[in-house]
């Protein structure tokens, strides 16, 4: 797997971010081309390889200045449908809408509302994540980059003062954005912004690991930039890119839920079918009584955070729900690979996970056990526990 390992070691803003996956070899175009394709109005994007002490770094400047003019009109249900019916590929939909929902998500529990849809629209931090992210968002796709991991979150501590009077750092929203995260103080100024809101997230949004570096074999570095030119003060942010040769440890999935007791049951295997077929990772459902003890279920999907706007906007459309919950959760899985067994009943797959180097669970497919059963007329379960027993020496 293609990954991006980013190391805010001096702060994380949306141009750091930005600079960093360009410095390492992705293309500007592939930004403004981003930005045409989602129907933003134009923006002025420039770039420039700075020396520093260390290693050649990228510096950007941006300015959006018909931004809030575009946004003013719009509610957001409007933007979402917008972004949605866009001509950008769908990886980039799904990351800027999954980009859109943690933000207003954020916005809505610092101000303690129900829906801060309306709010973020007003924010003066959305043109900058609804730009620089759907940039970030190229270049990813640019690089072809499947995951991204961080270092925990640099942030400062104090207060500055700006034009709104005296505020605390970090940011109310850049805290809230790393609910949930690891975040480091050390070596981050007192007094000073190292990581803004826009940086915050984008970064969480996205990434599906905070922590150490994962084994991986690197296949790139980059290295964004604050300043101009090296003679100025400056902040640093690094970015690896690489393979990994191993299982990541843990990855952030979101799950998504409705209670639904009004549907014909025959039409769950339809809604299934397409969760799966938009990327769901796996559909349940859960039986339970609701009010009035009426009989129902609970469809539960889990969902690679950047699918979530889609799959959400999925099962409200499929299914006689009027809303879903989502939440973000921790997943530990094994590393998986399959090898074959071959039964006196024909060639059989078996999945087998990994845990530590040692092969710990080995599970005959059904679906090739299925077909070989009908094909002979021989019970299923015949031929899957001979299948089992072949693996069986595999688990240590």
């Amino acid at each position: 797997m293609r990954i991006a390992y980013i190391h805010g070691y001096e702060g994380v803003t949306g141009p750091l971010l930005l600079g960093a996956f360009l410095d390492a070899g992705a293309s500007l175009t592939s930004v403004e081309q981003v930005w045409h394709h989602l129907r933003l109005p134009a923006a002025e994007l420039s770039c420039a390889r700075v020396p520093c002490t260390d290693a050649m770094a990228t510096h950007v400047t941006w300015s959006a200045p018909r931004a809030h003019a575009f946004l003013h009109p719009h509610s957001y249900a409007s933007l979402v449908g917008l972004l949605e019916q866009s001509e950008a590929s769908s990886y980039i939909k799904q990351r800027v809408l999954c980009l859109l929902r943690h933000f207003v998500a954020a916005v809505a529990r610092v101000h303690g509302v129900t829906e801060g849809g309306e709010l973020a629209l007003q924010s003066a931090f959305l043109p900058e994540i609804l730009y620089l992210g759907s940039g970030v968002a190229g270049v990813l796709e640019d690089l072809a980059i499947e995951q991204v991991m961080a270092a925990p979150m640099p942030l400062s501590t104090g207060f500055i003062d700006d034009a709104q009077g005296r505020r605390p750092l970090p940011h109310p929203l850049t805290a809230e954005l790393c609910r949930g995260l690891p975040v480091s103080g050390e070596g981050v100024p007192r007094h000073a912004e190292q990581t803004t809101v826009g940086g915050a997230a984008i970064l969480t949004a996205w990434a599906t690991r905070f922590g150490p570096l994962p084994d991986m074999t690197v296949a790139g570095t980059g290295y964004g930039l604050t300043a101009a030119s090296a003679a100025e003060t400056a902040h640093r942010l690094q970015v690896l890119l690489g393979e990994t040769v191993g299982p990541a440890a843990a990855e952030r999935i979101a799950v998504i839920e409705a209670n639904i007791d009004d549907m014909n049951p025959e039409f769950y295997e339809c809604v299934a079918e397409r969760l799966f077929a938009q990327g769901a990772l796996d559909v349940t459902l859960t039986p339970l009584f609701m009010k009035k003890n009426r009989p129902a279920n609970t469809l539960t999907v889990l969902a690679p955070l950047p699918a979530v706007a889609k799959l959400s906007h999925l099962i409200l459309q499929e299914t006689s729900t009027f809303g879903v919950r989502v939440h973000e959760v921790w997943r530990h899985k094994l590393e998986r690979f399959h090898r074959q067994v071959d039964t006196r009943y024909g060639i059989i797959p078996v999945k087998c996970g990994v845990l530590d180097g040692r092969i710990v669970q080995a599970a005959p497919e059904y679906e090739a056990c299925k077909r070989l059963a009908l094909e002979q007329g021989v019970p299923v379960r015949l031929i899957y526990a001979e299948a089992a027993s072949l693996a069986a020496p595999w688990l240590t």
